[in-house]
């Protein structure tokens, strides 16, 4: 028992647990933003032209935009996959921080009391989001991101079953116990 609790000095796993929780709410937030500062500059670049003399290669600004800055502009669809496969990388790296966190009977219900601070804070973040979402240019901005949004409104209950199928990993890893493995040879 006492060696549990020596373990349960190296916090790492709940800090890595709270700042992915915390990452997949900044991260939409982030790809968001950048995905309509793409877009805005996309459109108003789209409305202005003007007339370059003496060049060989280009004969006006939109020839010289489509020659640098759109096809640059075109890779803002990236963002939407960028931010779904970032959300996966997060929840798969949880569930193994959850199945380490099953080392001993300890830090496995301190692992549960910390599952239901995390489902708090996740009712928080997504009455937040709620709020923002209440904004029409937060909302316009925000569409293109259909994952991101349904994971947000129902952001609790994402917590929720994500930190229950780690506690769940834990416990497979705690019933994975030395008295269930021989340790001499097998006699058949």
């Amino acid at each position: 028992m006492i060696e549990a609790l020596e373990n349960f000095e190296n916090k790492g796993v709940y800090v890595a647990i709270f700042i992915s929780i915390f990452f997949i709410f900044i991260s939409g937030l982030f790809f968001g933003l950048v995905y309509f500062v793409m877009d805005t500059t996309n459109t108003s670049l789209l409305v202005n032209d003007c007339v370059i003399d003496n060049n060989t290669l280009v004969s006006s600004c939109q020839d010289l935009f489509s020659l640098g800055v759109y096809p640059f502009l075109a890779l803002r669809s990236i963002l939407i996959w960028a931010s779904f496969f970032f959300i996966f990388g997060l929840v798969i790296a949880m569930l193994v921080l959850g199945y380490r966190s099953g080392s001993s009977a300890v830090t496995l219900g301190i692992m549960v009391t910390f599952v239901g601070g995390l489902t708090y804070l996740g009712v928080l973040l997504s009455n937040v989001y709620r709020d923002l979402i209440g904004q029409a240019v937060f909302r316009s901005m925000m569409t293109p991101f259909t994952v991101y949004n349904n994971i947000m409104i129902n952001f609790p209950w994402f917590v929720f079953f994500v930190g229950l199928f780690s506690v769940i990993l834990g416990i497979v890893n705690f019933q994975k116990s030395s008295i269930n493995t021989p340790e001499g040879e097998l006699n058949y």
